[in-house]
């Protein structure tokens, strides 16, 4: 079947694309603006199991493409789908601590500037147009910081030695 390894690639890069664009979509209905700051403990706490879930994920789709690509039902569009919605992930945090905390963050007052924020931090671009003023909103952008030198690097690490070898595999 000379078309079935085709086949499979271009559905894995649909699903992942699908995801990516439902994953944006939830992202701008999510209601984080409504939800308030309940207090500091259930702030960390939700922030903590939120990142270990986009952590998770991520770990899961390299390990499936770095075991066995496309053969699995993983592909490069998977870890960057993952990688994406950390992205999302960041950017409703931004967006809840803006509008919980105005001026927390310099010129962030809708969820696309916080999108193009927490875009800026992850491709390690930084405009400066857009920065974190409060202690706490310092203390989250250092985690996304961390959390992309970790997961990121990790990533691509994975891609790079898959991408090496003669056989592909």
């Amino acid at each position: 079947m000379p078309g079935s390894g085709r086949n499979r690639v271009l559905i894995n890069l649909a699903t992942s694309l699908g995801a990516v664009v439902a994953c944006t979509v939830a992202y701008y209905l999510l209601p984080v603006d409504r939800f308030g700051l309940v207090g500091t403990v259930n702030a960390v706490v939700v922030f903590a199991v939120g990142l270990a879930v986009v952590s998770s994920l991520i770990l899961f789709q390299v390990r499936r493409f770095r075991i066995g690509g496309a053969r699995h039902g993983s592909s490069i569009a998977g870890v960057a789908a993952a990688l994406y919605l950390a992205v999302l992930f960041f950017a409703a945090v931004y967006f809840g601590l803006a509008h919980n905390d105005p001026g927390s963050i310099a010129s962030l007052r809708t969820k696309t500037d916080a999108l193009y924020f927490s875009l800026t931090i992850t491709s390690t671009v930084g405009f400066g147009d857009v920065y974190a003023v409060s202690q706490l909103a310092r203390a989250v952008v250092v985690v996304h910081m961390a959390f992309n030198i970790g997961f990121l690097a990790a990533a691509v690490a994975v891609v790079r030695a898959k991408a090496s070898r003669p056989d592909g595999s």
